[in-house]
């Protein structure tokens, strides 16, 4: 009877050791495939400024085609983004319209200075009602008496600030047409809108988000001279749990495609950096 007991008990130790073994083989086989099978459900967050939408998403098209990776954008005004990224503290990559916004956060320790690139520049126009009803030829004729403008809001919207930049660099005060300013925009497609909704005779956007409302608007160019452009930075957030994969949308919009899609889609591209050409290489 003895001697029965202990051989069930034996078997049963048998049975559990057996059991161990083949989980611990099977978490082996697990931890083996483990790359493959969390690229497939790793998800990146983007900030991205409401004016690069176009391009943006051309570019997380065309990168998660080429990756197991994906991409969910929050679009908004720049300053607004910054302020999500400093409440929240997550989150992969940012990408605002304006240089100075990439800059902040990595002095507020937001963001991996190493890992920031411009992919590539806004140039700031004039875009009026189709057809020009109001002449409006110059950045000073934006001061006459009886226009409505529409403005970015410079406290939450690049092209706000950039405005503000160019007004000052031609010696125009604000003063002098702020009675025309009708609407202040928190993001930079809220300006276009205004031209097609003909609530404004004029506003100052981006290049590229004016042919977006081609069909409603015209497009007159600030001489360069008078103009001042806005670089489109993107790094890498120091809340990303996933470097490695952020890292590598960075790249991508350094390389050739991304440079491509980047000009299909109007932006003007900054001269190729040693950084670039190294990490379309590797």
């Amino acid at each position: 009877m003895r001697s029965a007991a202990v051989a069930v008990v034996i078997g049963i130790l048998i049975c559990c050791v057996v059991g161990v073994l083949f989980a611990l083989r099977r978490g082996g086989d697990e931890d083996s495939a483990a790359p493959g099978a969390h690229l497939e459900t790793t998800e990146l967050t983007l900030y991205c400024g409401a004016g690069i939408r176009p391009a943006a998403e051309a570019l997380i098209k065309a990168f998660e085609a080429e990756n197991d990776l994906k991409i969910n954008a929050t679009y908004a005004g720049s300053g607004r983004l910054l302020g999500q990224i400093s409440a929240l503290q997550t989150g992969d990559l940012f990408m605002p319209g304006a240089e100075l916004y990439v800059d902040k956060a990595i002095e507020n320790g937001l963001a991996l200075k190493d890992t920031k690139r411009i992919a590539a520049h806004f140039v700031p126009v004039i875009f009026v009602r189709k057809g020009n009803p109001k002449n409006i030829r110059s950045l000073r004729d934006l001061a006459r008496v009886g226009l409505r403008l529409g403005f970015g809001d410079e406290r939450s919207c690049a092209v706000g600030k950039k405005t503000l930049k160019i007004l000052e660099k031609n010696g125009i005060p604000y003063d002098d047409l702020k009675g025309n300013v009708v609407t202040k925009s928190a993001t930079v497609n809220e300006l276009g809108l205004a031209i097609q909704l003909g609530n404004v005779d004029a506003v100052i956007l981006w290049d590229a988000n004016a042919r977006q409302y081609a069909e409603h608007g015209d497009a007159v160019a600030i001489p360069p001279e008078q103009n001042v452009l806005s670089p489109i930075p993107v790094v890498v957030l120091k809340s990303s749990r996933h470097v490695a994969a952020a890292r590598r949308f960075v790249e991508f919009i350094a390389s050739e495609e991304g440079r491509r899609i980047l000009t299909q889609k109007g932006y003007g591209l900054p001269p190729r950096t040693r950084n670039d050409q190294e990490s379309t290489q590797s």
